[in-house]
């Protein structure tokens, strides 16, 4: 078979695997059993487009091979439970390997398809739920949701229903996303955006709010062409501070006494994973080991056996200690910078960051697509520069 007859096949499975992957991680309701399936898609994905030389290999892989052979030597002397030990270094891996495969850009169009089927399907429950159901009828489906694992869909008033439903984490993310490449048809690309904001309102999430805030805030202040330009901003932003300000603080007020009980529970389990790796002096440095469970139970909820925690970071960060720990964040910073490279890419990674720290989806398969899709986007805005370079 021809070089080119194996590129071709290469790309055309790496698209059907892409195509898997998403679609499992976006329609987990009602897929959310089928997770192993997005699990071997994205296995195939960095079998099938891993890159490197001789040199390379030793220069980046080989590090990286010795550290997570270490932290899964680690894990088995503290006799943390063998098939846990595997699903995070697998994570790891993946976390770290996504920098260095570069994918066909088609795949992006790919993925605006199957997360704008995730928006039309918000859009539709909350309209369904707004027209069929009240405070009192909705329970049972809330109910049905959360015991299938889906979820939560919940109200405060029966105008307007948040629904927090596992999928959701890239629709920030792909909305950012298209202020930077053509995620969208270039003809409808306000619309499209327009249909992306109001999912992302439906889904119930405060921190994907605060998180498009402060991109439309930094997009706001970064494009201007003169420095008129910028007073006039800035004239215009303390107009709105002023006029806004009041109903701002009632609206703030609101949404935080309505999170007192989920920033409760938090708090709690914080302070449960800080408890757990506080016990021994080594494991404060080195961790609990990969797949470590905490056995506790709090006047919040049973925490024993559990591998998902609302701040998912600190869980991490109890596996992999004070030194494993900041090791891994800076081979991800160094890698983002190197790999990435657009400040404007590196500026979107950052606030999906943002709202994905205070959720369950940061240092997870979410996380890898959205370095699979930074690495693809960086690489159009690269050919895209080497156009216009050459047509100068």
């Amino acid at each position: 078979m021809s070089k080119e007859r194996k590129n071709k096949l290469k790309n055309t499975l790496s698209m059907v695997l892409w195509g898997v992957l998403i679609f499992i991680i976006t329609r987990q309701v009602p897929f959310v059993s089928y997770s192993i399936l997005g699990n071997l898609a994205l296995l195939g994905i960095v079998a099938l487009n891993m890159r490197y030389d001789a040199t390379g290999f030793y220069r980046t892989f080989l590090p990286i091979l010795c550290w997570c052979s270490f932290l899964v030597f680690y894990a088995l002397l503290q006799g943390n439970e063998v098939t846990l030990v595997a699903r995070f270094i697998l994570i790891i891996f993946f976390l770290l390997t996504a920098y260095f495969i570069i994918l066909p850009s088609r795949m992006v169009k790919l993925l605006f398809a199957l997360t704008l089927l995730q928006c039309i399907f918000l859009i539709g429950l909350e309209f369904i739920l707004l027209l069929f159901f009240n405070l009192e009828t909705y329970e049972p489906l809330r109910h049905y949701f959360i015991n299938q694992g889906w979820g939560d869909v919940y109200t405060f008033t029966g105008h307007f229903y948040n629904i927090p439903v596992k999928g959701n984490a890239l629709l920030p993310f792909v909305y950012m996303l298209s202020y930077f490449i053509p995620v969208f048809p270039q003809k409808r690309k306000s619309f499209f955006r327009c249909i992306y904001l109001l999912a992302i309102v439906f889904a119930g999430n405060f921190a994907y709010l605060i998180s498009l805030f402060v991109f439309h805030f930094m997009l706001f202040f970064l494009q201007n062409e003169s420095f008129r330009q910028l007073q006039l901003k800035i004239l215009a932003l303390s107009f709105l501070i002023i006029l806004f300000f009041i109903p701002g603080l009632i609206f703030v007020e609101n949404v935080m006494s309505k999170k007192v009980d989920s920033m409760g529970t938090r708090q709690d389990q914080v302070e449960v994973l800080l408890r757990d790796i506080g016990q021994e002096n080594t494991t404060i440095w080195l961790g609990k080991g990969l797949g470590n469970t905490v056995s506790e139970k709090t006047n919040y909820r049973d925490y024993t056996g559990n591998i998902y925690f609302e701040l998912q970071t600190f869980y991490f960060f109890n596996q992999l200690g004070i030194i494993n720990f900041i090791s891994f964040i800076l081979l991800n910073l160094f890698f983002a910078y190197t790999k990435i490279r657009d400040p404007r890419l590196l500026f979107v990674y950052l606030c999906y960051i943002l709202y994905a720290f205070t959720n369950p989806y940061i240092l997870d398969s979410n996380q890898v697509i959205v370095i699979l899709t930074l690495v693809m986007a960086n690489k159009i805005l690269e050919d895209e520069n080497r156009v216009c370079t050459c047509n100068v």
